[in-house]
């Protein structure tokens, strides 16, 4: 007769040997003595090794350098657009002074310190040596930069960028309007020679090809002074439309634009780092003990009782 208490022994018993009386005794092995709560600890501390682990991988390391980097490019953009800002309101304040005679001779210092400064300059213009920069669109319609020397009083040259034409007014004789011999008084920004980026190509004086105002070497072909002058374009509707078709020259407006993308920047490089730093964040939260897993499973499963 079974002893009571012990169903499980006499089950394991009936399992190996029926009711015989002579079956062995079930006995518990080490691994199943331990409690469940040790097995539990044992997990738990498998799982912070692998979590302290992954902290000092090199994974890591590389993942915690994109938001710093992203934050560092947030950080000198906004110190570009606090720079950007204070130059855009120095060349407001420039544009809209007075218009005053330009000297006779202009040293570089002088040219980036009045950089879009008006100035008035009396002299005729040295048609022959005109020289056409690009191809350059203007609101989508393929045309060309018109660059001449102006010879002054004194006999000096300076570069004037004249402005816009249209493609099929290439040739000067297309275009007599714009070719006049008169002295004439041209109001213009003072400008610095502009860079060239990567992409431009290099141009070639000898066949006349120009694909940017390159200011040294214009001024050393037209032995004038490395000066370059932006006419300024009357703001007329009627004026653009009459000097598109006629072939003069379409000049920098009054108001010009300069681009000022840095606050888009900052944002966008702000955006990111803290993005990066939520994803990096969350990869790297240390595991849940089991008994709160537990507890989760509880509550998740309580919710659909």
């Amino acid at each position: 007769m079974l002893a009571r208490g012990k169903p499980f022994q006499a089950a394991l018993c009936r399992f190996a040997g029926g009711h015989s009386r002579h079956a062995a005794k079930w006995q518990p092995t080490g691994f199943q003595r331990r409690s469940y709560a040790q097995r539990l600890d044992e997990d738990d501390s498998v799982l912070e090794t692998e979590w302290k682990r992954q902290l000092m991988s090199w994974k890591t390391l590389g993942l915690f350098t994109i938001p710093v980097i992203a934050f560092g490019l947030g950080t000198w953009q906004a110190q570009r657009l606090k720079w950007k800002m204070e130059l855009l309101d120095d060349v407001n304040d420039r544009m809209h002074r007075p218009p005053i005679p330009l000297p006779l001779r202009v040293s570089a210092s002088e040219i980036a310190r009045n950089e879009f400064r008006r100035v008035l300059v009396h002299g005729v213009f040295d048609h022959a040596a005109e020289v056409l920069v690009g191809p350059r669109a203007m609101e989508g319609e393929p045309g060309f930069i018109v660059v001449t020397p102006l010879v002054r009083e004194d006999g000096s040259r300076v570069l004037v960028n004249r402005g816009w034409i249209r493609r099929e007014l290439k040739d000067p004789k297309s275009r007599p309007e714009s070719q006049l011999d008169e002295p004439v008084t041209v109001v213009a920004f003072v400008r610095r020679a502009p860079r060239d980026n990567a992409f431009t190509p290099t141009s070639d004086p000898q066949s006349s090809e120009w694909f940017s105002i390159d200011v040294p070497r214009m001024a050393a072909r037209a032995n004038a002074q490395e000066v370059l002058l932006d006419a300024i374009h009357p703001e007329s509707a009627t004026s653009v439309l009459h000097d598109a078709r006629y072939g003069i020259p379409i000049g920098t407006p009054l108001q010009v634009d300069i681009r000022n993308n840095h606050l888009q920047y900052m944002i966008t490089w702000y955006g990111l780092g803290v993005f990066t730093s939520a994803m990096l964040i969350y990869s790297l939260r240390k595991p849940l003990t089991a008994a709160a897993r537990i507890r989760r499973m509880r509550d998740r499963a309580g919710r659909f009782l």
